[in-house]
C-alpha cells in the first residue's frame, strides 16, 4: 500500500506545482498594457483581414480558369473557407493571450471583442458547412450554391464588427483609443481598411 501511495503523492505534487506555477504566471483577470494590447489587437486584425482579402483574391484568379469543374470549384471554395476558420480561431486565440487592457472597463472590451471573433468564427462554420455541401453533379445547382454562399460570405465580420463598436463605446476613458492612436501597427490598420 505504501508503495502505491508514494507515486499518487508525486504525481499529486507535481499536479499541484504546475498549477501553482500556470496560476502565477498567468493570473486569470490578468491587464495588459493598453499599448501591448492594441499592437496585439492591431496587427492581429490587419492579419485576419489581409487573410481574406488575399484568399479571396487568389479564388478569384482560380475561379477563371476554364477548365474548372465544379468540384474543382467546391474543393477551392472549402479549402478558402476552411483558411477563414482556421485563421479566425487563431485571431480569437490571439486575442485571448494578451488578455484585457488596463483601462476602464477593460474585461468588457476584451469581452466584446472576442464575442465578436466568436461570432464571426461561428458564421464561417456555417459556410463553411454549407460550402461542403454544395452540388456538383450538376453546373446549374453548384453556380446556385455557390451565389447563396456568397451572399452568406459576404456577412461573416458582422459580428466582429458589432463587437468592435460595443467595445468602443465601452472605453469611455478613451485610454485605450489614445493609446491605439500613437501605435503604428494601428495606423498600418488604418490605412489598410481605408484604402488610404
Amino acid at each position: 500500500m505504501a508503495v502505491f501511495r508514494r507515486p499518487l503523492v508525486h504525481s499529486l505534487t507535481a499536479g499541484l506545482v504546475m498549477a501553482t506555477v500556470v496560476a502565477f504566471a498567468a493570473p486569470a483577470g490578468a491587464l495588459t498594457d493598453p499599448e501591448d494590447w492594441g499592437d496585439t489587437f492591431c496587427t492581429e486584425t490587419g492579419n485576419w483581414l489581409a487573410g481574406a482579402q488575399q484568399g479571396a483574391a487568389e479564388l478569384s484568379t482560380q475561379a477563371e480558369d476554364p477548365s474548372l469543374t465544379a468540384a474543382d470549384g467546391k474543393a477551392l471554395i472549402v479549402d478558402y473557407v476552411s483558411t477563414g476558420v482556421d485563421a479566425t480561431k487563431a485571431f480569437g486565440q490571439a486575442m485571448k493571450r494578451v488578455g484585457a487592457p488596463d483601462v476602464q472597463n477593460g474585461a468588457k472590451i476584451q469581452a466584446s471583442i472576442l464575442a465578436g471573433i466568436a461570432g464571426s468564427e461561428a458564421k464561417l462554420a456555417a459556410v463553411e458547412k454549407t460550402a461542403k455541401a454544395l452540388p456538383t453533379k450538376s453546373p446549374t445547382a453548384f453556380q446556385k450554391g455557390a451565389t447563396k454562399l456568397s451572399k452568406q460570405l459576404a456577412t461573416f465580420s458582422q459580428p466582429f464588427q458589432k463587437g468592435l463598436s460595443k467595445a468602443e463605446s465601452l472605453d469611455t476613458s478613451g485610454d485605450l483609443d489614445t493609446a491605439l492612436g500613437t501605435l503604428p501597427s494601428c495606423a498600418d490598420l488604418e490605412q489598410f481598411v481605408t484604402g488610404g
